[in-house]
């Protein structure tokens, strides 16, 4: 457990905004009716040590709105400590959130945040980087690349259906060693809890699903198959392609991916930002390690 020094603590709530998140202006508009907090507006470099200083400081609770992205930034400071996090989306993806079921509407998660309770959360780390909803290794990662690129000429939603139209036609495949086992694949996706695997909702957290990391392995090795497989998963769900062993699925806690490459980083997704990391990546999920502010129905239930 990281300690927290011995500091006497402030009484207002500290709260980091990422200040270049798609709603930051909004958000810090509703916090200054506040005087329980104590606002500061922060890119995300200099929000790790903000965050730091204040669990040093002894707070007990903080406050951080921003993406999935910024999120994880947090939790991996604040896990394993005593420091409770609190959450108000700010970003264009609010996956961990709505995971936890944290109000969208900024007055209510702000209400939420400073006099909500709290219950532990599972997380998983890959290699020593934390993520709170998934990784992937792939087709995943230069879909991220080309939809980065097109966001500056279009809106994210149609940057993101053309990125993935192109990665369907520049097809691209990955070597693996999988627990011993050499597969060829587009795409290696690692999610925190169960997923669904039916269309329209597939990869979304899946509804009393259960608990582990889900690791999905596509199994295809052109751009027709690849076509092929999106198409059948929309007509009939993941299941058919199990059988048919396409897809590799299953809950585990923790799994080596090993890439037949002489790269000595690797870049991974992770809660959609891209990283470098240094091969083999070993993933493993760690169960109530992250203590959160949630809804009252979510209690112990997260």
């Amino acid at each position: 457990m990281k300690p927290n020094q011995n500091r006497r603590p402030e009484t207002k709530i500290p709260v980091f905004v990422n200040k270049h998140a798609g709603s930051a202006e909004a958000v810090i508009n509703s916090l200054t009716a506040y005087d329980s907090i104590t606002l500061h507006s922060l890119s995300a470099t200099d929000m790790q040590t903000a965050i730091q200083n204040a669990i040093d400081d002894g707070h007990k609770r903080i406050i951080v709105s921003g993406g999935d992205g910024t999120l994880a930034l947090a939790a991996g400071i604040i896990t394993g400590t005593e420091t409770e996090l609190a959450i108000i989306p700010g970003g264009t993806l609010n996956h961990f959130a709505q995971r936890l079921s944290i109000p969208t509407d900024t007055s209510l998660a702000i209400e939420l945040a400073t006099h909500g309770k709290v219950a532990s959360t599972h997380v998983a780390y890959v290699n020593d980087q934390i993520f709170l909803n998934t990784s992937s290794v792939g087709a995943y990662v230069t879909f991220v690349r080309t939809r980065e690129y097109l966001e500056r000429k279009m809106r994210y939603m149609m940057a993101s259906i053309l990125a993935g139209i192109r990665r369907l036609y520049h097809f691209r495949h990955t070597h693996i060693i999988l627990n011993e086992q050499k597969i060829k694949t587009p795409l290696v996706f690692v999610g925190v809890g169960e997923r669904d695997l039916q269309i329209p909702s597939a990869g979304q957290v899946k509804a009393g699903g259960r608990e582990g990391l889900h690791l999905i392995v596509i199994r295809c090795n052109s751009s027709w198959s690849a076509i092929k497989l999106v198409f059948s998963a929309m007509l009939m769900g993941i299941d058919p392609l199990k059988k048919a062993k396409l897809v590799d699925n299953a809950i585990i806690d923790e799994v080596k991916v090993t890439l037949r490459s002489r790269k000595k980083w690797l870049t991974v997704a992770v809660d959609g930002e891209l990283i470098k990391l240094k091969p083999p990546l070993h993933y493993r999920f760690k169960r109530d390690s992250l203590n959160v502010v949630v809804p009252d129905a979510k209690d112990g239930d997260t």
